[in-house]
């Protein structure tokens, strides 16, 4: 409770100062004309002042309000490494008891969490001390390892706090650390190409090492390794062989001391892009499909198409001359030795073994699909004869031998068990049931690969195989292209041809054995596409490192997956399935949590050095000690830290009581003004 005189005038106070002046002015020119009652004139202006400024004597009624303490506790995952969450842990009890031992301080509790962007610390720290009302606000004290990702720092040098600002810093920043950085990579390659990075190793903590050790793979492929400068901006590359989102993982080995092994591995995704795909065709005679394929090859924009067709072998007597026949020389030397190499598919439809092409150019065709090439053979009576492909070097990569039958009877094709599995053909199985007739298969005995089309799987009519690092499809009949006048209803076989094309040119949606990883929202979806009936288990890797086994449940023909929930503060999930990778970022790939490690007492020093605060490193939850001090105090010291105090407080009541009562005062005033006139009227 307290008490103070306030004055609460009856007239607007300039009228008060007006009035006043006016009458101490009479009084003077009064005192110095020598005239008589000046001295009553200037006792009855005091007393009528008095009236009109109504003096007041106030009682307050008060109630003391607790200052409060803003505890904020830093949760990101970078204070998961080190010990700093057990640190922490003990720093926050030890700091609960000494405010609940003190009746005039209350504490409100926050914590920082981080998203996409990182640790939202700046962020954390002015939702906090809004939750306080300012002349309540004794302090704030920030349990963090002092890393901040949310750009706060420039908005912080320009704000000034109204209460100390204390940083109990976890970590030891005597450790090292090693931590691996991207600081330039590119968004696509063409297919075929390197991928060139720009990145940086830098040794916190420690003397850095001279160089260091890096990995670079692409999608669970073969490592590349190679040794980089430490400390310096060192370009490498990588080449990009499939088309299509490649995630190209670096990692470097780890240093003689690390906080966390999670900042050694980045991961970067580069889309492969084909510049232009080139398909040689040669058809060995003209037929009635001779259009099928070259149609859809033309089709689309993105391939080259280098088209012949050989209308006279040269072993054939014909009476017609060649320049009616408009033929043009067949380039064979230009195009299966000097630049067979330059093309991504090579096709032989219904080719004849007639001396237009010799043994040594089939035996580079064959030579070719070894070492990565792609070979498509549409056969039809003549692979079942004396002078079929498969009596050529071509004979070592076909996945079949015919049988020197030719069945002319109509079948409807159908797709075997594998290729109901198959990528290339299981799209097509819901309507095999309305496919049109054809009319001729070649006999054959399978010798390799998978029968995706056919009677059975000992009855082939479409074959795919992998030869070397390359790739080969048989087809064992010359009538697909019956689909595509609507014979019998027809078929589908402008998707059929597509997509068998597409997985001759390694189309990554098309693997036969192929393992995807997908992150939508908080849910990880596996998909595991095999041949076999049942799948191996799935190893998930964490970004911290954590290993999970997932079995892989029935998803489809040929298709196995599982979903988890995983958290959403980012990071690169690894999936193995066998020899097989799979690589999903949550979030950001390489998120900013994990690029820095070391504990960091520089982007919060302007926040607390303008607020007088302080930074205290945690030793094993060694805590520094509290003191209440006033505003002009010195907020910290070498082992303690000061929590202000604000002597708020909260009004209950008033009561007033008038200084001069206003009916005894009228009186008096009524007789100063008698006695004036009385004393001005003698003479």
């Amino acid at each position: 409770m307290s008490g103070q005189v306030i004055f609460d005038p009856l007239v607007p106070m300039l009228w008060v100062y007006g009035l006043g002046g006016l009458g101490v002015l009479a009084v003077l020119a009064a005192a110095l004309l020598r005239l008589r009652g000046a001295l009553w004139r200037l006792a009855f202006l005091a007393i009528l002042g008095a009236i009109i400024v109504h003096p007041q004597w106030v009682v307050t009624q008060k109630r003391a309000l607790n200052d409060m303490l803003v505890l904020l506790v830093d949760e990101s995952e970078s204070m998961g490494v080190d010990g700093r969450t057990a640190d922490v842990a003990a720093a926050r009890k030890k700091i609960e008891a000494l405010v609940a031992a003190d009746p005039t301080l209350d504490m409100v509790t926050r914590t920082v969490s981080q998203d996409r962007s990182g640790t939202r610390l700046f962020e954390a720290i002015k939702r906090a001390r809004g939750a306080v009302p300012p002349g309540q606000l004794a302090g704030m004290i920030v349990l963090s390892d002092g890393r901040a990702h949310d750009g706060g720092e420039a908005v912080e040098k320009r704000t000034k706090t109204p209460a100390p600002v204390h940083v109990l810093l976890a970590g030891d920043r005597q450790n090292g650390d090693r931590r691996l950085r991207i600081l330039n990579a590119p968004k696509f390659t063409i297919v075929g190409q390197d991928a060139r990075f720009v990145l940086r190793i830098d040794d916190d903590g420690q003397p850095p090492a001279a160089t260091a050790l890096l990995t670079l793979r692409v999608g669970g492929g073969a490592a590349r390794q190679v040794r980089v400068t430490v400390g310096k901006d060192v370009p490498v590359s990588m080449p990009i062989s499939k088309r299509g989102g490649n995630i190209v993982e670096i990692s470097v080995a780890p240093a003689k001391e690390e906080l966390s092994l999670i900042n050694n591995r980045a991961a970067v995704q580069v889309n492969g892009i084909r510049e232009r795909l080139r398909v040689l065709l040669v058809t060995g005679e003209p037929y009635a499909g001779v259009r099928a394929w070259r149609n859809l090859l033309k089709s689309d924009p993105a391939v080259d198409l280098v088209h012949f067709t050989i209308l006279r072998p040269p072993l054939k007597l014909d009476a017609t001359p060649v320049n009616e026949m408009a033929l043009i020389a067949f380039p064979t030397r230009e195009l299966f030795v000097e630049k067979l190499k330059s093309f991504d598919l090579v096709i032989f439809d219904r080719y004849t073994r007639r001396g237009v092409l010799p043994m040594i150019y089939l035996d580079n065709v064959a030579r070719y699909v070894e070492k990565g090439g792609a070979l498509l053979v549409v056969s039809g009576p003549e692979f079942a004869g004396p002078f079929s492909l498969s009596r050529t070097p071509l004979a070592a990569v076909l996945p079949a031998r015919p049988l020197g039958d030719v069945d002319s009877r109509p079948f409807r094709p159908s797709l075997t068990k594998t290729g109901m599995r198959h990528p290339v053909t299981a799209p097509l199985a819901g309507r095999q049931k309305s496919w049109g007739h054809w009319g001729r298969r070649i006999a054959a005995v399978p010798v390799s690969g998978a029968v995706v089309m056919g009677k059975d799987e000992h009855h082939p009519l479409l074959m795919l195989d992998r030869v070397g690092e390359g790739r080969v499809a048989l087809f064992l009949s010359d009538q697909a292209w019956l689909w595509a006048r609507g014979f019998d209803g027809g078929g589908p076989h402008a998707e059929l041809y597509r997509r068998l094309a597409h997985w001759l040119m390694r189309e990554p949606e098309l693997e036969e054995e192929a393992l995807r990883a997908v992150i939508k929202g908080k849910t990880l979806s596996i998909t595991y596409h095999t041949l076999a009936d049942t799948p191996p288990p799935a190893q998930l890797t964490a970004p911290g490192g954590t290993q999970t086994t997932l079995a892989l449940a029935p998803a489809g023909p040929g298709v196995f997956g599982a979903q988890i929930t995983v958290p959403a503060t980012g990071g690169l999930y690894s999936v193995h399935v066998g020899d097989l990778l799979a690589l999903a970022a949550q979030g950001e790939i390489n998120p900013p949590e994990y690029a820095n490690l070391m504990p960091d007492d520089q982007a919060l020093r302007p926040l607390v050095d303008a607020s007088d605060g302080g930074f205290f490193w945690l030793r094993a939850g060694d805590v520094p000690t509290v003191r209440r001090t006033e505003k002009r105090d010195r907020q910290r010291g070498r082992n303690w830290l000061g929590l202000r105090r604000n002597h708020a407080f909260v009004v209950l009541g008033q009561t007033r009581k008038n200084l001069i009562p206003a009916l005894p005062f009228s009186f008096l005033l009524g007789l100063l003004a008698l006695l004036i006139w009385w004393r001005e009227g003698r003479r």
